[in-house]
């Protein structure tokens, strides 16, 4: 039976064999994309009912118009946050000592509550055997109206030192 096929039929039956299993594997890489397509689509339409995609795109830009007025609320919310952050009391400082030598113990105290712009108050309490005082002084731009103890200068030079480490 094949003896009688002659060299020409055989290369043209190789030819179609080739053909064929080309187009085989075209079919089969065709119907795989079909079905990658497919699922894509589902996906789509998960995004949208209608998968209109006009109506997707629209809904998109609302949401990033929404989001966009949002961001811009906060900003102005923080930027009115640190404007009264400014003006808290930012670290206080204590320092006790003792105010009298006769006395054996550090029972006096100074207080420095100042804001980030040094405004705020000194706070000191001197303790003695008969009586006590107590004396507050403003201070406006890390300056006093009223005369500084050295302890007094000591506490508020120590609170502009740890705010300095602190913004570093």
């Amino acid at each position: 039976m094949f003896a009688s096929i002659q060299p020409y039929e055989t290369t043209i039956i190789l030819a179609a064999g080739v053909v064929a299993l080309i187009a085989l594997i075209l079919a089969v890489s065709g119907l795989i994309g079909q079905r990658i397509l497919k699922r894509r689509f589902k996906k789509w339409r998960t995004i949208h009912a209608t998968a209109d995609l006009e109506a997707v795109y629209a809904q998109t830009l609302e949401a990033v118009e929404e989001l966009r007025s949002e961001f811009e609320t906060l900003q102005s919310e923080v930027q009115r946050m640190r404007k009264q952050l400014r003006h808290k009391v930012s670290t206080p400082q204590v320092m006790r000592y003792n105010a009298f030598a006769e006395q054996g113990s550090d029972l006096s105290f100074s207080i420095a509550l100042v804001d980030d712009e040094e405004n705020g108050v000194v706070i000191s309490s001197i303790y003695g055997r008969e009586e006590s005082r107590t004396y507050a002084k403003p201070i406006k731009g890390a300056v006093s109206t009223y005369p500084l103890t050295a302890e007094e200068q000591a506490v508020l030079s120590h609170v502009a030192v740890t705010e300095e480490r602190s913004n570093d």
